[in-house]
C-alpha cells in the first residue's frame, strides 16, 4: 500500500483520506482474517495480506481499483448485494456461495462465506460511504464434501447385485450426477475370455448420446489418437490426456440449466484393478473440469472413483461366476450326462407343469407322452462293449430330437428308456404320428456292423384317469410293453384294456418275438418303472 500511486485512483493521496477511511484501512491491515474495504461511489478495492491468496494473480493490481474492474466475472452477482449495503438496506450474508472467479489464469469454481457490512462516516453525519467485507473461502471443504458424496453413492452401487453391465450402467449414472468433477466418463472392460481384444464400452455419462460415446471409445483403441488409454492399460498407471477434445470427437451432453457443465479440455485415463492375468480388467476415462486445478486431490478423487467401479465390477464377476457354477450344478442335476437330455426328475417336473396348464385351460389341448424303450440294446453292450452302447444312446437321443416337434421335450429316464412330452395336442393322431416317426427314424446299428437297435413306443394321452404325471407315465409304460409283446419296433396307443395285460418283458423270453395281436399270459407288472 505504501508503494501504491494513490493519486491515480479515485481515493487520492492517503493524506487526504477521511478519518473513517483511515480507521477502516487500519483495522483491515491489522487483521489476520481476510477483510476488504470497498470505498466511495466507485467502490475502490482495499484489502489486507490475508486476502492475497483469494485474489491470486489479481494482486497487487487490484489495490485501489473499482470493485467491478477487479471482479468483472462476479460483478453481476455482487452488484445487488453492494447496492443493498450502500443504499442503507443493511448487511448481507452469503454462505458457501458458488462463484466462478478468474484468479489463476482460468475461470475457477470457488465457494465463499462472506458478509458485506456498511461503513458510516461520522464526520458526514453517519452517511454510508463504503462497505466492509469479511470472507472465508470454503472451496476445499465444499468440493471435498461433494466428492465424498459421489464416492459414497458409488460404494452403494457395489453393494447391489447385478451383472457387470448393470453395475457399470449404475456407476455411470452416479458419475452423471456429479458432472462438476466428472464432466463425462467412459467405462470400458476387457473380455475375460478374449483379453487380447481392446476393452469394450460398457457404459458412459455426460456425452451427447450413444454415438458420441462410441466415437470417443473408438479413439481409445490401440493406434488411435488417444494412446494414453493403451499406455494406462499396459502400465497399470493413470495417464493425463491433454487437449483430448482437439484430438478426437468429444460431444458433451446439454448443460444443466441450473449450474451448467464445466468445459473439459483434458481427461484422465485410470486403469481398473488387475485381473488374474496381472493386467487391468478395464479402464475409466474421465473428463476433467477446466474450472478446477488438476492437483493431487483431483487425481486421487478420480482414482478412487475408478477403484469403486473396479470393486463393483470384480464383485459382479464373483457373483456371475457363482451363478454360473450354480447353473451348471442345476443343469447337471437335471440333465443326463451322456446324452445331454433332461433326466427323469426334470422330465416329471415338466410333465407336471404341462398337465397343470392343460387342466387350467379346461383340457382344450391335451398332453401326450411317449415312452420309448430300445429293442436289442443289451446285445450291443454284450457284443460290442459299453463304448458302443454309449454311442447308440447318443445317436438315438439325436434322432429323437429330430423326430419330434420343436416344442416337444425329449428325456432319458434311465438306461435305454427315453420319453417324449408333447404339449398342446389337439388330436390323438398328432401324437401317434410323432410316435410313428420315432419308430421309423430311431433304428440304429451299432458301430462296426454290430447289432441293430430299434424302438418300442408306448403312447398315452391325457384324459379321464390320466391327469397325474406318474399315472400318464405308467400308462405309456404299459403301452410300450404291449408294443414289445406285439413284436417290437412299433408303437401302441394306451387304452384301459391294456391294464390287465402282462408287462414284464423278461417273461417274454430272450429273443422271443410275439405275433402282432397276441399277448402271453404272464404276471402283471406292478410298478411304473
Amino acid at each position: 500500500m505504501a508503494a501504491k500511486d494513490w493519486e491515480a485512483t479515485s481515493l487520492g493521496p492517503p493524506g487526504t483520506w477521511s478519518t473513517s477511511l483511515r480507521t477502516c484501512v487500519g483495522l483491515c491491515l491489522e487483521s489476520r482474517f481476510s477483510m476488504v474495504v470497498t470505498w466511495g461511489p466507485e467502490l475502490a478495492y482495499l484489502y489486507n495480506d490475508a486476502t492475497i491468496p483469494i485474489l491470486g494473480r489479481k494482486h497487487p493490481d487490484a489495490l485501489g481499483r473499482p470493485f467491478r474492474d477487479v471482479w468483472p466475472e462476479i460483478w453481476d452477482f455482487m452488484r445487488p448485494l453492494l447496492d443493498q449495503v450502500m443504499s442503507g438496506g443493511g448487511a448481507t450474508w452469503s454462505q458457501d456461495q458458488r462463484l466462478l472467479m478468474f484468479r489463476h489464469g482460468y475461470l475457477e469454481e470457488t465457494y465463499f462465506t462472506f458478509s458485506f457490512g456498511p461503513v458510516r462516516d461520522a464526520e458526514r453525519g453517519g452517511r454510508i460511504v463504503g462497505a466492509l467485507t469479511t470472507a472465508q473461502e470454503t472451496t476445499r471443504q465444499m468440493i471435498d464434501t461433494r466428492r465424498l458424496a459421489c464416492l459414497r453413492d458409488l460404494a452403494a452401487v457395489a453393494s447391489l447385485r447385478g451383472d457387470q453391465r448393470s453395475v457399470c450402467t449404475r456407476a455411470a449414472a452416479v458419475a452423471g450426477r456429479w458432472r462438476d468433477d466428472l464432466p463425462y466418463c467412459l467405462i470400458l472392460l476387457r473380455d475375460q475370455r478374449r483379453p487380447r481384444l481392446p476393452p469394450r464400452l460398457m457404459s458412459w455419462s455426460g456425452l451427447a448420446g450413444e454415438d458420441a460415446a462410441a466415437d470417443l471409445c473408438a479413439a481409445l483403441a490401440p493406434g488411435g489418437p488417444v494412446p494414453e488409454a493403451t499406455q494406462a492399460l499396459t502400465s497399470g498407471q493413470a495417464r493425463i490426456v491433454d487437449q483430448v477434445a482437439s484430438r478426437c470427437r468429444v460431444v458433451l451432453a446439454a448443460a444443466s440449466p441450473s449450474s451448467g457443465s464445466p468445459p473439459s479440455r483434458s481427461a484422465l485415463a485410470v486403469p481398473f484393478a488387475n485381473g488374474r492375468d496381472g493386467h487391468p480388467i478395464g479402464l475409466l476415462l474421465s473428463g476433467l473440469s477446466d474450472r478446477l486445478p488438476l492437483d493431487g486431490g483431483y487425481r486421487d478423487f478420480v482414482s478412487l472413483v475408478a477403484g469403486q467401479i473396479s470393486t463393483a465390477v470384480v464383485s459382479a464377476r464373483v457373483h456371475e461366476a457363482a451363478r454360473a457354477r450354480a447353473a451348471r450344478a442345476r443343469r447337471r442335476a437335471l440333465r443326463d450326462g451322456l446324452t445331454g437330455l433332461p433326466n427323469r426328475v426334470s422330465f416329471l417336473d415338466q410333465l407336471g407343469r404341462a398337465l397343470a396348464r392343460a387342466e387350467a385351460d379346461g383340457w382344450r389341448d391335451r398332453v401326450g407322452l411317449l415312452f420309448v424303450d430300445l429293442d436289442g440294446f443289451k446285445a450291443v453292450n454284450d457284443s460290442a462293449g459299453h463304448q458302443a452302447g454309449d454311442w447308440v444312446l447318443r445317436e438315438v437321443a439325436a434322432r429323437l430330437r429330430r423326430a419330434v416337434r420343436p416344442g416337444d421335450t425329449v428325456a432319458r429316464l434311465a438306461g435305454d428308456e427315453f420319453a417324449v412330452l408333447c404339449a398342446g395336442i389337439t388330436s390323438v393322431e398328432a401324437v401317434t404320428g410323432i410316435a410313428d416317426r420315432i419308430v421309423e427314424t430311431a433304428a440304429v446299428r451299432a458301430p462296426g456292423g454290430g447289432p441293430r437297435v430299434t424302438s418300442s413306443v408306448g403312447v398315452a394321452v391325457s384324459g379321464p384317469g390320466l391327469t397325474d404325471p406318474r399315472e400318464i407315465l405308467h400308462a405309456a409304460d404299459i403301452a410300450m410293453y404291449a408294443a414289445k409283446r406285439q413284436g417290437r419296433h412299433r408303437r401302441v396307443l394306451f387304452d384301459e384294456s391294456l391294464r390287465t395285460q402282462p408287462t414284464r418283458r423278461r417273461q417274454a423270453g430272450p429273443g422271443r418275438r410275439a405275433r402282432p395281436g397276441t399277448i402271453a399270459a404272464v404276471p402283471v407288472r406292478t410298478s411304473a418303472g
